[in-house]
């Protein structure tokens, strides 16, 4: 079947192709050029008839100054360009017809404005917040609070985002976020993605973008959306770059600092980004595990777990890559993005078995943990980019590969005391040797025609395939002071994935009505292989994923739009993989080749006053749900795993406000407040159990101009609890805040940023399963003072050319 959705998506591309060349249109164009033949960027050209002056048609040159007037009925015309820092220029008067149906002015060179330079200075700040159709923007360079922190404390700011224990994301109160990097999926596991947003300075992040309810052109993973890491790109002509430098301290010291250099002319842009990440440490967290015996309301036996986690970070991160302007409308991309870096813990772990009702000690452990993990990720990508004209009629074609490769060298040694805290002679010890290889391969092809200047087609065509393979080693010291290789848990596993998928997406504005409808196929086809197990597993799939949008302008101060969007949250790679790894002697995590995907059909109507008030109210309808569950170890009694499962259906409301605010000129702020309940129905053995909560979560961001040079910031979230799946994590909040000086005549600026001021981002949470419960608190490493320095140097601006791959979406996974 999927072979004849493939060959129809061809033809149909091939037919829109050909629709798009084989009609006959008019032509206007040239270019605009200073006296020294330098291109004149995003100047205004409007197309005059000649007879009355009337406008027919009004466009903004691209960043090398090219213009293009398409389809234009015959007529006599001219043009005037007009440009802020230039003078107005008028050209002389032409004819299209039948005969003439082209007409190419060639370069126009205008004269610079020197009255208008001498006297006026622009600044131009983007707002904090954008309100688009299918996403909002925040724009993180324009906050001080964005200096010196990484990209994962960064996310924790941002209305509406959380992170759970786990390492995965909520938007909403909605679990399954897909994060995406320059429009890329990282296919990383939790703790691998936790590790490369740890090692992303801010200062290296341009803007965060989330999609709640992303159209057919997006990838249909990310139950809950997307959300989108936007890093910096060179903007300017000639030399120039950023250096920039940060030291502080949490617990222990931070030190970063990153060197961005652009070159950029006419034909070509080379750029290069290096940026090193130095961080130390330390979190604590304490543990209670009650344990029940055949279903008994009150257990017979708890434990008592307090360790110190002393995690070193230390990373390296680069990015290279050359830009080809073959012509003012192609352009040939080459990108190397790479970064390697390690994460050395040591963690000291007490254990105390204790009896429920007596509370008298029955054995206590001492557990050092060491675990010694690497990385390195390398991508190759070439782009080829191919605007037809400057209405948006475009073709992009991008191919990656991906090499990933992960390592942990792990240690745990156990001593043990009786109840009078008398040593045991009998030591345990384990050694891990985990090792992650991943290779991925994308090919993507995205086409965009504009019928006219309110109707447009968006389609495309991706093929990703994957390959990751993890070989797990676990050693057991015995007694008699041998170690053995322990085959129970050693499990060498390799596992491949491809996904063909196509799109097609329309939209049309009618006045004040806007709409966008589209649908994406997605043929999915997995193998994996447990060689330790010797066992296989398959599966083979085409789902169809429509989306939505209708949007209103009632007014100048009124708008509404409704959404809607059908979602997959595939299992992660890492998930499927059933070995396991110890996080200490009394309790692991595995995972599961038994998953299936996830779907999800949401819902959301959107209010907009004024242009920038966002009232939304969404709802969200999930089966088989993807979640932790906890239990038992059926060989010991007291040893805990965690494992992801399908646990049932989930259902989300909400209700959310947006408000960015100037109460006055020297003082704006955003403000978010979201009120949502979550409800699971959960399956477990002869009953339904239901679990529900709801959540209250604020967000507030306050930026004061103190003086010509100086500013504040001061923000902070709140959230009044969360229930996921078995897990209910109690409230946690913080209140950060940065000052800011603009020295060298602005091209520089010192901040100082202090995080979690009073140090009340603690997570407290409960699990329940039917023989065990979780009762515990952690407590990170959040409170940190970061003194940052960033220095800009180089030529004016320029646009530059957006960049994003298409692998994106499948590194998260890995």
């Amino acid at each position: 079947m999927f072979h004849h959705y493939r060959y129809l998506l061809t033809l149909f591309l091939v037919f829109t192709l050909f629709f798009a060349h084989a009609q006959k249109t008019t032509k206007i164009y040239g270019r605009i050029l200073d006296e020294q033949t330098a291109p004149v960027p995003h100047a205004q050209v409007s197309l005059h008839h000649v007879h009355d002056g009337t406008v027919a048609k009004i466009i903004i040159a691209d960043s090398t100054g090219n213009f293009i007037f398409q389809s234009t009925s015959f007529g006599n015309y001219y043009v005037h360009i007009k440009n802020m820092t230039h003078q107005d220029f008028t050209t002389s008067h032409f004819k299209l017809s039948e005969s003439i149906n082209e007409y190419n002015f060639g370069k126009i060179i205008i004269l610079q404005n020197t009255a208008y330079l001498a006297e006026v200075v622009i600044s131009k700040r983007k707002q904090f917040i954008e309100q688009h159709q299918d996403k909002t923007v925040f724009n993180i360079e324009n906050s001080i609070l964005a200096d010196g922190n990484s990209g994962l404390e960064l996310l924790t700011k941002i209305p509406g985002i959380s992170q759970g224990d786990n390492g995965t994301f909520s938007l909403k109160g909605k679990s399954g976020a897909s994060i995406m990097i320059n429009g890329k999926l990282t296919y990383l596991s939790a703790d691998q993605l936790a590790n490369l947003l740890r090692s992303t300075s801010s200062n290296d992040i341009t803007k965060i973008e989330v999609m709640t309810n992303p159209n057919a052109k997006q990838d249909a993973a990310g139950t809950s959306g997307i959300i989108n890491i936007v890093l910096k790109k060179g903007l300017k002509q000639g030399w120039n770059g950023t250096a920039s430098g940060n030291m502080g301290a949490g617990r222990s010291l931070h030190l970063g600092g990153s060197l961005d250099l652009n070159y950029r002319t006419d034909k070509v842009n080379i750029f290069g980004n290096y940026n090193q990440y130095f961080q130390n440490l330390e979190y604590y967290n304490s543990l209670t595990r009650y344990f029940y015996r055949n279903s008994q309301t009150e257990p017979e036996t708890f434990s008592q777990q307090e360790n110190k986690i002393q995690p070193k970070l230390r990373s390296n991160n680069f990015r290279v890559g050359m830009d080809f302007y073959i012509s003012p409308k192609q352009t040939l991309g080459f990108l190397i993005n790479g970064g390697f870096g390690k994460y050395p813990k040591y963690e000291p772990t007490t254990n105390h078995f204790r009896n429920y009702e007596t509370k008298d000690l029955i054995w206590s452990a001492s557990t050092i943990t060491e675990g010694k993990e690497r990385w390195e990720d390398m991508l190759y990508n070439i782009n080829y980019n191919l605007k037809f004209n400057e209405t948006g009629h475009e073709l992009k074609v991008d191919f990656d590969m991906i090499d990933h490769h992960s390592k942990m060298d792990q240690t745990l040694t156990t001593e043990y005391k009786n109840e009078k805290l008398e040593p045991i002679p009998h030591k345990s010890s384990r050694i891990g040797d985990i090792p992650s290889d991943s290779r991925v391969y994308v090919a993507k092809i995205d086409y965009t025609l504009p019928f006219n200047e309110h109707f447009k087609l968006e389609t495309g065509w991706k093929a990703s395939h994957i390959r990751t393979e993890n070989d797990l080693q676990y050693d057991t010291l015995q007694e008699n002071g041998n170690r053995v290789p322990d085959h129970s848990t050693s499990n060498h596993f390799i596992y491949k994935e491809t996904i063909q998928a196509g799109y097609v997406n329309l939209s049309k504005t009618w006045n004040k009505l806007s709409t966008q409808v589209g649908v994406r196929a997605e043929h999915t086809s997995t193998n994996g292989n447990q060689i330790t197990l010797n066992d296989r597993f398959s599966k083979d799939y085409l789902k169809f994923f429509p989306s939505a949008f209708i949007s209103y302008n009632i007014s100048t101060n009124h708008k509404v739009q409704l959404s809607y969007s059908y979602r997959v949250e595939r299992p992660s790679f890492w998930s499927l993989n059933p070995f396991r790894v110890y996080t200490d002697p009394f309790s692991y995590s595995e995972g599961n080749s038994k998953l299936d995907p996830a779907y999800e059909h949401a819902y959301e109507a959107n209010y907009t006053l004024a242009s920038k008030y966002i009232f939304t109210l969404n709802y969200a309808d999930r089966s088989n749900v993807v979640n932790d569950i906890i239990g038992l170890d059926p060989t010991n009694q007291q040893i805990t795993f965690e494992r992801p499962e399908n646990i049932g259906s989930f259902k989300n409301y909400g209700i959310s406000f947006m408000a960015p605010t100037q109460f006055f000129s020297w003082w704006t702020a955003t403000h978010f407040a979201n009120y949502y309940r979550n409800e699971y129905e959960i399956p477990q053995e002869d009953e339904l159990i239901k679990r529900s909560g709801n959540t209250l979560s604020l967000n507030t961001q306050n930026s004061f101009k103190l003086t010509k040079d100086w500013s504040l910031e001061i923000g902070g979230n709140y959230n009044s609890g969360l229930t996921i799946g078995l897990s209910k994590i109690k409230s946690y909040g913080l209140v950060y805040t940065g000052i800011q000086k603009n020295i060298l005549n602005k091209k520089a600026t010192i901040k100082l940023v202090v995080n979690d001021i009073f140090h009340t981002n603690t997570r407290r949470y409960e699990t329940i399963s039917n023989a065990v419960r979780l009762v515990g608190k952690s407590n990170p490493d959040s409170r940190t003072a970061i003194l940052s320095f960033n220095y800009r140097f180089g030529g004016s601006n320029n646009k530059a050319k957006e960049r994003s791959t298409g692998s994106e979406d499948i590194k998260n996974r890995l």
